[in-house]
């Protein structure tokens, strides 16, 4: 048996990566998903045909809504949202304008505070809203500070609505990784005159001496979404292969370690 058999689940920014990853875990524990995502392609290989992609942004009202309904009429119930979606791009602060940084809230921001306000609406008690946050939520990066302001609100509004949810028996947590081993990752990789030494420069900065895999963060995702974390709620959950537990040093030390 699946640990989430007979359950449905909305995800959103499901396309590739980490959503893609958590869509087909959630579908190979037995949830019906159903995923929203601005691209119609992807997503093919999910097994056990319990898998619809609606077409759509996260920062439009209605598309939300109308995913979430979409899975309420698939099968006369709703578990499970994951609020996946999310762009970024890097951009210092005097080249950043005022439309990339409300480009940047509208999806990362506003399509979590949607996505948990109308997910809330439709599910039961014991269900679940997990948001994907990042650990730029909690330090800072010259390059991403858009990113890295949306990413802090998501873990705030994940407690707040963890409060205000708590009483109907929701469960409103946030999970938080690092780098992940992305087909984002690897182009950023792909970019520099030597890319394995890119991917190897980057993994040293991390004290497991790799980064996470797309599958391991949904492994992450399946515990915060199933019955085994039912004391947990307002948590962000850091999966980082152990990055911000070091400090400055690390950097020169790692290798006398």
């Amino acid at each position: 048996m699946g640990h989430l058999d007979g359950q449905t689940a909305v995800v959103t920014g499901c396309g590739s990566g980490i959503g893609l990853a958590i869509a087909t875990r959630f579908a190979t524990e037995g949830a019906t998903v159903v995923g929203l995502d601005v691209a119609a392609g992807g997503s093919g290989d999910i097994p056990g045909g319990r898998f619809t992609l609606v077409e759509g942004s996260v920062a439009e009202e209605a598309d939300v809504v109308g995913a979430l309904e979409r899975a309420r009429e698939a099968t006369g119930r709703l578990d499970v949202v994951v609020n996946n979606a999310a762009i970024q791009f890097e951009r210092t602060f005097e080249e950043t304008t005022a439309e990339d940084f409300d480009a940047i809230v509208a999806v990362n921001l506003r399509g979590v505070f949607l996505g948990t306000k109308h997910g809330a609406a439709r599910l039961g008690e014991g269900g679940r809203i997990l948001n994907l946050g990042s650990i730029l939520g909690f330090t800072g990066d010259a390059l991403l500070a858009a990113y890295s302001a949306t990413k802090g609100g998501v873990v705030n509004l994940t407690r707040a609505a963890a409060v205000a949810y708590g009483r109907r028996g929701i469960r409103v947590n946030s999970l938080c990784p690092g780098a992940v081993r992305t087909e984002l990752t690897t182009r950023v990789w792909d970019l520099a005159d030597d890319p394995a030494q890119a991917r190897a420069d980057m993994e040293s900065l991390y004290p497991l001496g790799r980064i996470a895999e797309p599958e391991e963060i949904a492994a992450v995702a399946l515990f915060l979404c199933s019955p085994e974390s039912s004391a947990m709620t307002g948590a962000a959950v850091v999966a980082d292969c152990g990055i911000t537990a070091t400090n400055a040093e690390f950097g020169l030390i790692k290798d006398l370690l």
